[in-house]
């Protein structure tokens, strides 16, 4: 985003510019991040999915939507993606015959390591116009404000 098309400032005392200023950085940031995902042949859906597989191992679909703030209908659709493309597996869950867990294949493991390099070069390719100051002062603030 350059200077022509960044938002102007609000009215003194009329600032509500929280909601459009982070929805325009989420979609600077998914913009870049899906760029640099494409020779790779997934989404950001894909890795958020792969992610949270490599952090918490095998889990049910549900829990994937809860950690991945997606509804069900698109996670299964994800998993259907991933499971095609031979990076997870749908396997029986432990203790519960009616559910089922999703795991990371060898072959999910290998693209996520990819995948994450793709998303620490655009990380940094974002902030890149920030000190590194700045950089840490704004994860900080964005964490705060996404866990009050």
């Amino acid at each position: 985003m350059n200077a022509e098309n960044s938002p102007s400032p609000p009215p003194a005392g009329r600032d509500y510019s929280l909601g459009p200023l982070l929805r325009l950085a989420g979609q600077r940031a998914s913009a870049a991040f899906s760029e640099g995902l494409v020779p790779l042949g997934i989404e950001g859906r894909h890795f958020g999915v792969l992610l949270n597989l490599v952090r918490h191992g095998p889990v049910n679909q549900r829990k994937i939507g809860a950690l991945t703030g997606s509804d069900k209908s698109s996670i299964v659709r994800t998993v259907d993606d991933l499971e095609a493309r031979g990076l997870a597996v749908r396997r029986p869950a432990a203790g519960d015959r009616r559910a089922y867990a999703v795991e990371i294949t060898d072959a999910g493991r290998e693209l996520f390591a990819h995948a994450e390099a793709v998303a620490m070069r655009v990380n940094g390719e974002l902030l890149a116009h920030l000190t590194a100051e700045e950089q840490d002062h704004l994860r900080h603030l964005l964490r705060r404000f996404v866990s009050p």
